[in-house]
């Protein structure tokens, strides 16, 4: 039989994450094998730059993107065997509920995940996904970590182990040149305020002042939504302290796109905890993992603690001119680098056996994880944006209205 797989996304990097995982469920001509992604529409779903950069090396073709209404009916009409939710926490629970409903009983199998390195486990964010029959892994220590976080939800899904899917086609053979370039990987959440970005620009362009070529690699450009708002965006504080700082507005440059572009013989890659770094580490380039604003879980982090590459920006050039850090093996075989074959394909044939025959766990009733968020979520993706923002505009309205009513 063929089995059919939809991923469905809602943002930029997971839908990089989608279509990779797609791609790395077997080859491209696999008979038995139908593959697609759509983008389901929210306020921060990709641009066009964005889409293009996500799919660039995909077999995934260019996704239609779809409000959760036409998505439901969609799949209503043409059920997959296998939906791949890969969305933010609420999105992949509206999206969830939705597909459940339309479907009813002959519902598809339903598999989510994070895309990147998902240390700690968090309450959250398995909270969101309780309804899932599949959440996939991507390192042998995230394995026992999600089922206990799952399990504390009273439930248990399969954990598939997989490769982060960007690094299954990488090997180790572009790290023999002295470094010339340090590519930077920005990241929207880490670190959060403006003195600490500020600082780090700082940092990175004495860096450039050295004997380096210093490459600031953005997630979006200035007015580009991301799967996380980022506050302080890199390219403008740069426009607006550079002067203030003490240097040439040349010194940093900044640049968008697939980060494989980047990582080139020559290049190093330095990143507050950027799973671009594990990207670099495959390829045996010389990587830095930045710890002048601490090792903590809230700065996403703390994985690499052992792994042989924390250190302040100001040691990274003397390290990168001694041809190093040296990751740590064992580190490397635990944390997302692990050379053992990916599960997914396999736990993918056998979910879609199981709704075949009908004996995939029934779904209990779950109750949406924060209730709050979950209906202002449902709201903004099934409402029209201009009646969305004025229900908003008058639930304000009326709230201040009570509480200075409250005050007299």
């Amino acid at each position: 039989m063929t089995i059919r797989v939809l991923a469905v996304a809602d943002s930029d990097s997971y839908l990089k994450w989608a279509c990779a995982t797609l791609d790395r469920l077997g080859p491209a001509d696999e008979e038995g094998l139908d593959r697609s992604a759509v983008i389901v529409k929210t306020p921060i779903a990709p641009t066009t730059s964005q889409i293009a950069a996500a799919v660039a090396g995909s077999s995934v073709v260019r996704p239609a993107v779809l409000p959760v209404r036409d998505l439901a009916a969609q799949i209503r009409e043409n059920t997959p065997d296998v939906v791949l939710i890969a969305a933010t926490g609420p999105v992949a629970e509206v999206v969830a509920r939705a597909i459940v409903a339309a479907t009813g009983k002959r519902r598809p199998a339903l598999v989510t995940g994070l895309p990147g390195m998902a240390l700690p486990a968090t309450p959250k964010g398995t909270g969101w996904r309780r309804w899932c029959d599949a959440f996939v892994v991507h390192s042998r220590l995230e394995i026992d970590a999600y089922r206990e976080s799952f399990a504390a939800h009273g439930v248990a899904p399969d954990v598939p182990l997989a490769h982060l899917p960007f690094l299954e086609h990488m090997s180790a053979s572009l790290g023999t040149e002295p470094v010339k370039r340090i590519i930077f990987a920005a990241q929207a959440k880490v670190p959060e305020s403006r003195p600490d970005r500020v600082a780090l620009l700082d940092r990175l362009a004495r860096l450039a002042d050295d004997e380096f070529e210093v490459i600031v690699k953005l997630r979006a450009r200035k007015g580009e939504r991301q799967t996380h708002n980022e506050a302080f965006p890199y390219d403008e504080l740069w426009d607006a302290e550079h002067a203030q700082l003490g240097h040439r507005s040349d010194t940093l440059r900044f640049v968008d796109g697939p980060m494989a572009e980047w990582l080139q013989p020559g290049s190093a890659l330095m990143t507050v905890s950027s799973t671009a770094a594990m990207e670099s580490l495959a390829l045996g380039l010389s990587t830095v993992i930045i710890d002048d604003f601490g090792v903590s879980a809230e700065l996403l982090n703390a994985p690499f603690v052992g792994s042989g590459c924390v250190m302040h920006v100001a040691d990274a050039a003397e390290a990168f001119r001694a041809g190093g850090p040296e990751p740590d093996p064992a580190w490397l075989e635990d944390n997302y680098l692990h050379t053992s074959e990916s599960e997914l394909p396999a736990a993918v044939r056998d979910l879609a056996a199981r709704r075949e025959t009908g004996t995939l766990t029934p779904l209990a009733e779950v109750k949406p994880w924060l209730l709050a968020r979950y209906l202002r979520m449902t709201l903004q993706m099934y409402m029209p944006k201009f009646v969305y923002d004025v229900a908003r505009r008058s639930n304000r309205s009326v709230r201040l209205l009570v509480d200075k009513e409250k005050q007299a």
